[in-house]
């Protein structure tokens, strides 16, 4: 089933339908793979209290149409939804060729897609089969919806919809609230780095910013011990000093610390005997005669010492 078909059967049930004022919902979304490749989905429904007890098919035929009447693009698949308010059709596709939605479309202005240079631009009209160039019909038209949306989604970012929720690819449009007949939209035709790329670059610059800096404070740490004077305690090693020079701790086996042997009898010193103690200085064992007064004579030559052997 077409939607722009199925828009077109509502409108000529116009007539006998006006007490069907916001009762019917359409909710339609076109995601674009490339320039021959779309996935296609329409809902169109009627509220549960307006069917009763009747099927949606019975309730169209009743009313002028059944489903099987509307056009179904070449490659669709066409289901019973429900959901809590609402009854009707899911029409859906994958991998369509988008020239097989233009022509199931009886819109003036058909569903377009094509490629200009780096972007792709979806043109679409009649959404709500307010599309003719009859004002009252296309606000007659849109009266009978109660929720009308259509969204494209792009490989690339959304660069311009007219009237449109703009959310990164994606373009929704309400087309209750808008005053077109014609929606548009256009987007980058590349996708562009995805996001979790992105992520993944900035934890790898954070970590290798992280190991860059552990690095500079290591080396910063180890050139202040290496510079620290000899008698300075190491960082983090309570009552811990350096080794004095010409020193190495003793190791299992080794024999003790023997001290140097000193020359103790050189000096005049007996190991184990009781010091001497310093005598008084003793005084002169001669005492000088007393000058005898001067008579003026020559004192007589000493007498020579006894010769040996006499």
């Amino acid at each position: 089933m077409n939607v722009k078909r199925a828009i077109g059967v509502v409108g000529v049930m116009i007539a006998v339908m006006v007490a069907l004022t916001g009762c019917f919902k359409l909710n339609m979304a076109v995601k674009v793979n490339n320039e021959k490749s779309l996935d296609y989905e329409v809902v169109y429904a009627i509220q549960k209290s307006v069917l009763g007890e009747k099927p949606f098919d019975e309730f169209m035929q009743a009313n002028g149409n059944g489903s099987e009447d509307m056009d179904i693009p070449e490659g669709s698949t066409v289901v019973d939804y429900e959901d809590d308010k609402y009854k009707g059709k899911r029409i859906s596709a994958v991998n369509l060729d988008p020239a097989k939605l233009a022509e199931a479309s009886s819109s003036e202005s058909p569903f377009e897609l094509k490629k200009d240079g780096d972007f792709y631009v979806i043109t679409m009209g009649g959404v709500t089969g307010s599309g003719g160039s009859d004002p009252s019909a296309a606000r007659m038209a849109k009266s009978i919806f109660d929720e009308a949306t259509v969204k494209f989604t792009f490989p690339g970012k959304v660069v311009e919809a007219k009237g449109a929720v703009v959310d990164g690819n994606t373009a929704t449009f309400d087309m209750l609230a808008i005053n077109e007949t014609t929606v548009q939209a256009k987007a980058e035709a590349s996708p562009g780095v995805p996001m979790w790329i992105i992520w993944v670059l900035v934890a790898v610059l954070v970590i290798a910013a992280a190991l860059v800096l552990l690095f500079v404070l290591l080396r910063r740490r180890s050139g202040q011990q290496a510079l620290a004077p000899a008698g300075a305690t190491p960082y983090n090693q309570p009552g811990y000093g350096p080794q004095q020079p010409g020193y190495a701790p003793q190791q299992p086996g080794q024999q003790g610390f023997q001290p140097p042997q000193q020359n103790w009898a050189g000096q005049g010193y007996t190991p184990g005997a009781q010091p001497v103690q310093p005598q008084a200085p003793q005084p002169p064992q001669w005492q000088a005669e007393e000058p005898k007064p001067d008579d003026g004579q020559v004192p007589p030559p000493p007498a020579a010492p006894p010769t040996s052997g006499t």
